[in-house]
């Protein structure tokens, strides 16, 4: 009885298979050309794997608007992922404390968007921002369930440098928390 009641489920999911397969070739649906096409890399990808490397980075943290920065130094490590997504993992110090993060950077050809994704041990959730790959916005949740809007503006200084400035707003006003300088190490 087993056996017949696995054979009617894979004839089952064959049939099912069959016919979604079917209705995506109906008219005007995309086919498989355009489906290969949002899968191969291109000049957008290319750009973001020059920064794949070791960095040497300083960070500067306001906590405070108008108070002086905490400066830490930290080093990040960028590699590529199947020959289209960077990792960015980041050790150091901030506010004190040891700092592990680890991002992935991406161009979604299907949106025209560079998207990153942020995880670390400062907290629990995952931040996911868009943006031209030179401004990306997003948001967070900080202490008490407050959704923390977050801007980032990454400035390139030729191939070996680059400043990522941080701007959050939890309700009253843009203020900026944060500034890494990296610098690709020799």
């Amino acid at each position: 009885m087993k056996r017949g009641s696995i054979f009617v489920c894979m004839a089952m999911m064959l049939i099912g298979a069959f016919l979604l397969g079917r209705a995506g070739a109906q008219e005007g649906a995309p086919d498989m050309k355009a489906w290969e096409a949002l899968a191969v890399p291109g000049a957008e990808h290319a750009k973001m794997m020059k920064s794949v490397g070791t960095w040497d980075c300083e960070c500067k943290c306001w906590m405070m608007p108008g108070a002086e920065p905490t400066v830490t130094k930290a080093k990040a490590v960028r590699t590529e992922v199947l020959g289209r997504y960077v990792r960015e993992e980041i050790e150091g110090e901030m506010m004190g404390q040891p700092y592990k993060g680890i991002g992935y950077s991406a161009y979604n050809n299907a949106t025209k968007r560079h998207e990153l994704v942020w995880l670390d041990n400062g907290g629990t959730g995952i931040m996911f921002m868009t943006g031209d790959g030179t401004e990306f916005k997003g948001s967070f949740f900080g202490p008490g369930g407050i959704e923390v809007k977050s801007r980032i503006v990454i400035k390139h200084v030729g191939d070996d440098q680059a400043v990522m400035e941080m701007y959050n707003n939890m309700g009253m006003g843009e203020m900026k928390c944060m500034e890494m300088t990296y610098t690709r190490a020799k």
